[in-house]
């Protein structure tokens, strides 16, 4: 069992799943996530005008962030089903329960969580501190779209997404989420230490970490198009 978690884990950590095929599905579904631009061939400026956020323009980036998750996590799941079946004859399914957002289904029918966390900010990933106690392993991607783009329905839409960071991290003893827990639930945040790189530099997948005083900065890779 350890040594096909390994395995797993290490096909898992191969740049070119999330480079290409990752990104790739995402960009061909661009309208599950943006219909109505998508329809009207509108870029994601047209279809949500900067002016029309006021001062709370960060709300702008939110909203793409959320409305996208979901695509996101389902390229994954789905990317990550069809090359480990093949692979091992591991499957990969969703998982809507408040411990992870999939689960990965080993031959003896032994099942770990994972959960997907997504960001389009600088350095660091939310979540909720009910939910970020729970699971040990987790895919973080830190990505940037072009919202100058006009996307098309039934599309490629190539090129949408510019720029990706991600990192593959199992078992995170080190992770330090800030945040203090209120009676229902409160926001938390996951940012890097600097001494991951040295203790565990295998969670990087795509892009780099690059240790500051106390944290690390993300620096996602620009994708060529």
């Amino acid at each position: 069992m350890e040594d096909i978690k390994q395995k797993v884990l290490n096909e898992m950590r191969k740049p070119e799943l999330f480079i290409n095929k990752v990104v790739d599905y995402v960009e061909k579904n661009v309208d599950d996530a943006f219909g109505i631009a998508c329809r009207k061939n509108l870029s994601l400026n047209e279809w949500q005008p900067d002016s029309s956020f006021g001062d709370q323009l960060n709300q702008k980036t939110v909203l793409l962030t959320v409305r996208m998750f979901d695509l996101w996590e389902t390229a994954i799941v789905d990317v990550l089903n069809e090359h480990l079946y093949k692979k091992f004859k591991v499957n990969v399914k969703p998982s809507h329960d408040s411990i992870g957002d999939l689960e990965i289904i080993f031959p003896d029918g032994k099942k770990e969580k994972w959960e997907v966390k997504t960001t389009q900010g600088k350095d660091s990933f939310t979540g909720a501190t009910h939910s970020a106690s729970k699971c040990d392993n987790y895919i973080l991607i830190s990505y940037n779209i072009n919202k100058e783009m006009k996307l098309k329905k039934n599309s490629d839409n190539k090129g949408f997404v510019t720029e990706i960071a991600v990192f593959v991290w199992d078992n995170m003893k080190m992770a330090k989420w800030q945040g203090k827990p209120s009676e229902n639930s409160s926001w938390t945040t996951l940012k890097f230490p600097s001494k991951i790189i040295n203790v565990k530099p295998e969670i990087v997948v795509v892009g780099t970490l690059e240790p500051k005083v106390k944290w690390c900065k993300i620096v996602r890779q620009k994708l060529v198009n």
